[in-house]
């Protein structure tokens, strides 16, 4: 990218799809699920506006710094830093950005559209959350405004499309994790990280719930709420992806490796590996090789 190209902090820009792309991106299998009709930047100190009439596509608007008002279902709420608001089809409204104020904006469809949005907007207040400042998330939205000076061809439209859907799928984690960790409490990272100290020996769920100060009940339950898994289960998944590790980059013995795991028996973690990963630890050793 040339530096004539990239866009900063000072810059406003806005891209608009052209036609012959939008229909294109609507035949296509690799991006008729989700992609943006439209996305901007205003950076520049003064005042603006960004309104929608009603229509197909759903509204995004991610505000990066300073503040700014949104006008929908007769209410007006402040937006600050790090805000998302969400805007689905057919619903009028309108944002005004105050001076020294900056937003990302996407316009987006899609035949998983509504999937897309529906994660995000049940953890949302009537459309508003708020995200905090999220580095991936402007660096995403920036390569994706520049991708009319990059060219439409079919391999940066795909990889643009499929980059807003891992953006929009990376705010909807950040919103159920958010959620969840004020509602409850619940640090899953230091939980995560009391059990990446621990892959040498056992823990069970007496000691995990303990450590979240929960009941073994409430603590199984809002862990898998949050991982989809069980808190034992997603232990065990990390001592084998550690072992994978160690087998990809050590010459250890399949009993050594299973020994620093807390396995004392090398058959059983032999089992348990072909179980989660589907081949036996020597296999996989084996396989590093025929890659």
């Amino acid at each position: 990218m040339s530096e004539n190209n990239k866009l900063t902090d000072k810059q406003d820009i806005r891209l608009i799809i052209p036609l012959f792309l939008l229909r294109k991106l609507k035949e296509h299998t690799l991006t008729s699920g989700l992609y943006p009709i439209s996305l901007g930047k205003y950076s520049q100190s003064g005042n603006y506006q960004i309104s929608q009439q009603p229509d197909e596509q759903y509204s995004l608007i991610y505000c990066q710094f300073g503040q700014g008002n949104l006008h929908y279902k007769n209410k007006v709420r402040t937006i600050n830093r790090g805000d998302l608001v969400l805007i689905p089809p057919h619903q009028m409204f309108s944002y005004q950005g105050k001076s020294k104020h900056g937003v990302y904006w996407i316009n987006f469809t899609g035949k998983l559209a509504d999937d897309f949005a529906e994660r995000l907007l049940m953890k949302m207040d009537d459309g508003l959350a708020h995200v905090g400042i999220q580095s991936n998330i402007i660096a995403d939205f920036d390569y994706l405004l520049n991708l009319g000076s990059r060219g439409y061809t079919a391999t940066n439209v795909i990889h643009a499309v499929h980059l807003l859907q891992q953006a929009l799928s990376f705010l909807a984690l950040q919103l159920r994790t958010s959620a969840f960790n004020k509602a409850t409490n619940f640090d899953l990272e230091a939980i995560e990280n009391l059990m990446r100290n621990n892959l040498h020996q056992e823990l069970n769920l007496d000691v995990l719930a303990h450590y979240s100060q929960l009941s073994k009940f409430h603590f199984a339950k809002k862990f898998k709420e949050l991982t989809d898994t069980s808190p034992i289960q997603h232990f065990i998944n990390l001592k084998i992806q550690q072992a994978c590790f160690q087998l990809d980059n050590s010459e250890q013995t399949i009993k050594s490796i299973a020994e620093t795991l807390g396995y004392n028996d090398p058959y059983y973690f032999s089992r348990l590996f072909k179980k989660i990963v589907g081949m036996s630890p020597k296999q996989y050793r084996d396989s590093r090789h025929h890659q």
